[in-house]
């Protein structure tokens, strides 16, 4: 359907409407509104008529398309904020961690992999810090047993 058709459909609606509201009750206002309704069922019908319905199932495929890219777009968008939610919260626990044991981290970076139960799991961590040995150690061992990040894993710098 075009705008044309609808500003047209509208404004008999429109049109009825004040006309009908302008009739006083009675036989006239009762005969305004059958042909009133007549009026717009005829409309409608010759509009549903005059559609090419190749065109319809055309423009119908076109929009499922736009809807199933639409969607899939949302779902990778959905999937890459999580994965961002996911990660700032191992970085915090992280640096929470540290401050327990008197260290200050300057960064944790944590990067996460797809597991195979469909989680977001941490696979390394990029912690930037000074440690004592002991400290490290300590906190090697945390960041392995608690977010099952292997030591091999875990890379440590001073310097940004």
């Amino acid at each position: 359907m075009t705008a044309n058709v609808i500003r047209q459909i509208c404004a008999l609606s429109v049109f009825c409407g004040a006309a009908l509201s302008l009739t006083p009750e009675g036989g006239v206002k009762r005969v305004l509104s059958i042909l009133c309704t007549a009026a717009l069922m005829v409309t409608v019908l010759s509009v549903l008529r005059s559609i090419d319905y190749e065109d319809y199932a055309l423009e119908l495929s076109r929009y499922r398309e736009q809807e199933k890219s639409f969607l899939e777009q949302s779902t990778e968008m959905n999937e890459r904020l999580n994965r961002l939610v996911i990660e700032e919260e191992y970085e915090t626990y992280i640096m929470d961690k540290a401050r327990e044991y008197g260290l200050a981290v300057e960064r944790a970076e944590v990067e996460l992999r797809w597991s195979t139960d469909g989680l977001w799991v941490p696979e390394s961590a990029n912690i930037v810090c000074r440690p004592t040995e002991e400290q490290r150690r300590l906190l090697t061992e945390i960041l392995q047993a608690e977010l099952g990040i292997a030591a091999e894993k875990q890379r440590w710098s001073e310097d940004e």
